[in-house]
């Protein structure tokens, strides 16, 4: 098995077969990944195994409510909403769990997410966990609970560039 690099979705990856464990995650990319990227709502970015996806996420801009935003993401005087990086879906295929897919695919989105805010601005990275074993995923990140929803986490694009070098993940 060689897999492919991190590149963006096209017409030519194959999505079929796909399986994480999750069907919400399997649906969004079976059933929405391409409309949302051709419309320009979200960016997806894949991992392959000869044009089959073993894994994917999906990056777009987002705000959050600074009163939702902990401490670290609202210091100072912030606008109102927050402008962010969202992480809007992270998955791998069952099939290839446990070889680091994720990791790699987390610390490229991070890479990206610093990257879009030093060119258009942006204060945090924000996640919508799809439930408690993402919620604890995303903490083992240094994400962190929004105030008034645990499954909305975020984490300041300062900390991120910071904990970069983080042999952790």
């Amino acid at each position: 098995m060689a897999l492919s690099g991190v590149e963006l979705l096209d017409d030519t990856h194959r999505l079929d077969g796909f399986d994480c464990g999750k069907p919400a995650l399997n649906a969004w990319l079976s059933g929405f990944a391409r409309t949302n990227q051709a419309r320009g709502f979200t960016r997806v970015l894949v991992v392959h195994d000869a044009r089959a996806v073993v894994g994917y996420y999906g990056l777009a801009p987002s705000v959050i409510q600074p009163n939702s935003a902990p401490r670290a993401v609202r210091t100072g005087r912030p606008p109102d909403p927050i402008p962010c990086l969202l992480i809007g879906q992270l998955a791998v295929d069952r099939r290839h769990a446990g070889q680091g897919i994720g990791s790699a695919l987390v610390r490229d989105a991070l890479r990206r997410c610093i990257a879009g805010a030093d060119i258009v601005g942006g204060r945090a990275v924000v996640v919508r966990a799809i439930d408690a074993e993402a919620e604890r995923y995303w903490q083992s990140w240094g994400f962190i609970a929004a105030r008034d929803n645990p499954s909305v986490l975020m984490r300041s694009i300062q900390d991120i560039r910071l904990a970069l070098g983080d042999a952790a993940h």
